[in-house]
């Protein structure tokens, strides 16, 4: 997701609260249970890609077939190249948050979340002197078979996150900006081997209670700094919305 448009969301979570009634600002936060937990169901939002070129190098000078005159020298073999492109996408997510008030509006939190379905494809074309033949085509040359396909289509990857922070109400009241801070890891599996990447977290979110029970929606950024799969910086933006209960 573009950096504006990641900020745009969290300013409109910070935004929303303040046209609840007046004095929900000044409100008594003594009553406020120091545990909650959240069931959440929502979005991870992802685009890691890393690309790989491979150049069959200039051959030796070598004689030519039966039938054709002279030899094939270096610079006359066609340049041949193979490009490949490997991305992982979105994924559904579903998680629980728990989270215990060291203060009337600063809480540590602790949470664990599954994304099950991931997209990992690969792509790749084929080209001699300029001329290429894309992914899609590779299925009608001899050879092609079934294995073949699968892997042309894409797997999917399952992300296990797991990490804690703090989280800080801005207001007091029922309705309840609340901005996140706090470090975790993903653990990757389903692309033939197992990874695991730490991540920084920063985001925001808005809780609205009924007493004891109530809702809570997070855009939080998952900033992996060396992801398994492109090797450098990637944002994993997760989007949920879960019950909440208090005690």
């Amino acid at each position: 997701m573009p950096a504006p448009r990641l900020l745009s969301i969290l300013a409109l979570l910070l935004i929303l609260p303040f046209g609840a009634p007046a004095g929900a600002d000044d409100a008594d936060t003594s009553d406020t249970p120091k545990n909650q937990i959240v069931v959440f169901g929502g979005m991870s939002i992802l685009d890691a890609t890393t690309k790989n070129s491979y150049r069959l190098p200039d051959g030796p000078n070598f004689p030519g077939f039966p039938g054709l005159p002279g030899r094939f020298r270096p610079g006359q073999i066609p340049d041949f190249e193979i490009a490949t492109s490997t991305s992982l996408g979105n994924s559904a997510l579903f998680g629980v948050r728990y989270s215990r008030y060291l203060k009337d509006r600063l809480a540590v939190e602790a949470d664990f979340e599954v994304g099950p379905t991931h997209d990992l494809e690969t792509n790749g074309e084929v080209c001699v002197s300029g001329r290429c033949i894309g992914s899609g085509g590779f299925d009608q040359l001899p050879g092609f078979g079934p294995q073949d396909r699968r892997m042309a289509q894409g797997r999917r990857v399952t992300a296990l996150q797991y990490g804690a922070g703090l989280a800080y109400d801005i207001t007091g009241g029922d309705v309840r900006p609340v901005v996140i801070f706090g470090a975790g890891g993903a653990t990757w599996s389903g692309s033939g081997r197992t990874e695991t990447d730490f991540e920084l977290r920063f985001g925001a979110g808005l809780k609205i209670l009924f007493g004891n029970l109530g809702a809570r929606v997070d855009v939080v950024d998952h900033l992996v700094l060396d992801h398994f799969l492109s090797g450098k910086s990637e944002h994993n933006v997760q989007v949920t919305a879960g019950f909440l209960v208090g005690f």
